[in-house]
């Protein structure tokens, strides 16, 4: 059975989070600012991160988000393939105009030694890991 105590900590857990991304923002809106962008990355795998971006074009003003993922592939040689996203933020200027529209990327390598050497990329790396163009 759930106390009246413990549902209050459990509130201000769920409470402190929020807070603490609410705390934290200005530190990446100036990381952000000064560096132009702040990439994750997830392994040794080329393009395999989380990357946010500015965008400060003449004919665009925003910001870039690229989320990735890794599939592995076993024919016809085993290969690590990364899946991008990307989208785009705009606060001014034209999506369109700017060749700012969401996009989605595929890349196969395979791994000689400790280097990742591109095997296959753009449709036919993503029909090979099983996505849509």
């Amino acid at each position: 059975m759930i106390t009246r105590r413990k549902l209050r900590r459990l509130g201000c857990l769920l409470l402190l989070i929020p807070w603490f991304f609410f705390i934290l923002s200005p530190c990446f809106v100036i990381i952000l600012a000064t560096q132009g962008e702040i990439i994750l990355s997830h392994s040794d795998l080329p393009k395999h991160h989380f990357r946010i971006w500015l965008l400060q074009e003449i004919s665009a003003r925003g910001v870039g988000i690229t989320t990735s993922r890794r599939i592995e592939v076993s024919s016809p040689e085993p290969l690590a393939c990364t899946i991008m996203d990307v989208r785009f933020l705009l606060w001014g200027g034209d999506a369109q105009k700017a060749g700012a529209l969401p996009s989605h990327q595929c890349a196969c390598y395979a791994r000689l030694g400790d280097q990742w050497d591109l095997r296959l990329s753009g449709a036919e790396a993503c029909r090979l890991a099983g996505e849509t163009p």
